[in-house]
C-alpha cells in the first residue's frame, strides 16, 4: 500500500470516528456508595445523575426503604452545586420518605438555607418498590435564581432517620460529610 493511500485511510478513519455522535448518556454518571456503612434502610447503596435536558434529575438508590410506623422520622436531602468556584453548594430538595409531607427547593450558601423556598417546577418521589428517592428541579428555574446558567454540577445525597434502638440520629451521606461527587457535565 502506497504512503498516499495509507494516509487517506488514515484520514478518512478519523473523519468516521468524528462524526459518531457521543453516547446519549454522556451526561449521566452513576456512582456507587459503601455498602453498610450505615444500618437499615437509610443506607445509600447509589446515586445516579442525569444532567442532560430540562429537568437535572437525580435518584439515590437505597437498601429497603418502607412507608408507614417502621419508618419514624425519615427524610432524604439532595445537593446540588453549580458553581465550583463558590464553597458549598447552591441549592437542596429535600422531603420526607415512609409519610406524607411536604418537600421543599431552597437556595443554600454553604451548607446553610438561604432566603425562602423557590418556586421551581420539581419533582420529588420514593419507590418503595425499587428502593429509589427521586429528586428533580427544571434547569432554567435553578439558572433564574442565581442568575447564571447551569451547566456541570456537582451532588451530596443525605438520609437521615431517628434511631428508633437508641439515641441519636442515623444517617448517611453520599460520597460523605459535606463533600460532592465528580462533576457532571453538560454537552
Amino acid at each position: 500500500m502506497s504512503v498516499t493511500r495509507i494516509a487517506l485511510v488514515g484520514i478518512a478513519a478519523i473523519a468516521l470516528a468524528g462524526s459518531v455522535a457521543a453516547p446519549a448518556d454522556a451526561d449521566v454518571a452513576v456512582v456507587k456508595d459503601k455498602r453498610g456503612d450505615v444500618s437499615g434502610q437509610v443506607d445509600i447503596r447509589s446515586v445516579r445523575v442525569d444532567n442532560t435536558g430540562k429537568w437535572i434529575d437525580i435518584r439515590s438508590h437505597h437498601r429497603n426503604l418502607t412507608y408507614g410506623p417502621h419508618a419514624p422520622g425519615l427524610g432524604a436531602s439532595l445537593f446540588i452545586d453549580t458553581n465550583g468556584k463558590r464553597k458549598g453548594p447552591e441549592f437542596i430538595i429535600g422531603g420526607p420518605v415512609g409519610s406524607d409531607g411536604d418537600y421543599h427547593l431552597s437556595k443554600l450558601r454553604g451548607w446553610n438555607h438561604f432566603g425562602r423556598s423557590l418556586g421551581c417546577k420539581m419533582t420529588y418521589r420514593v419507590n418503595y418498590k425499587r428502593d429509589v428517592v427521586r429528586f428533580a428541579a427544571k434547569r432554567p428555574c435553578l439558572a433564574r435564581a442565581y442568575d447564571r446558567p447551569v451547566n456541570a454540577i456537582r451532588v451530596s445525597v443525605r438520609i437521615s432517620q431517628e434511631n428508633r434502638h437508641g439515641p441519636g440520629t442515623l444517617t448517611d451521606w453520599a460520597p460523605r460529610f459535606h463533600r460532592f461527587h465528580p462533576p457532571v457535565g453538560r454537552a
